[in-house]
């Protein structure tokens, strides 16, 4: 007899493993009078089933294994983001703490400043209007004193005039 013989694919988890199977019942029946082939695919097809349970059982356990070790790595990766994220807001608090105090600060000095400011105009106004008044009392004086000089000057010509006058008259006085 002659077999005819069609391939049946059996899929298990991501392996693919084809059998042969008889192609009618007479070829099944032809099989059965020579039981020996039959125990043998039988049991190859048993084996091939308990190898793929097998690959199937490793497979799910290394699949267990990887979530476990995914679970774990990103609970301590969360573990180290939440760590960060406390020093983060430490680091945060700290800056924040001195930046308020520079700011308080600067306006503290900002403050001196513009006082300082408001003092160095008002003496620089006093400044200018004591430098005015002292070149005008200068000016003042400076007439003065000329005039003083023109007074005595005129004082003394009129002086002198008038001894000459009374010199001449004297001489006069005495020539007769």
């Amino acid at each position: 007899k002659q077999w005819y013989q069609r391939r049946v694919a059996i899929t298990a988890g991501d392996k693919e493993v084809e059998h042969d199977l008889p192609s009618n019942k007479h070829d099944e029946g032809s099989l059965s009078s020579n039981p020996i082939p039959q125990i043998s695919k039988l049991e190859e097809l048993q084996r091939q089933q308990a190898a793929l349970e097998e690959a199937n059982r490793k497979r799910q356990e290394e699949l267990s294994r990887d979530i476990t070790e995914k679970f774990a790595q990103t609970s301590k990766q969360a573990q180290l983001l939440a760590k960060l994220k406390q020093d983060v807001a430490s680091l945060e608090r700290d800056i924040s703490t001195d930046i308020s105090l520079l700011r308080d600060r600067i306006d503290h000095c900002n403050r001196l400043y513009f006082d300082a400011r408001k003092r160095y105009e008002a003496a620089e106004k006093e400044f200018v209007e004591a430098k005015l008044n002292l070149f005008n009392c200068k000016e003042k004086k400076d007439g003065l004193q000329e005039h003083l000089f023109m007074i005595i000057k005129l004082s003394e010509m009129k002086k002198a005039e008038k001894l000459e006058e009374l010199n001449s008259k004297l001489e006069a006085l005495n020539t007769r």
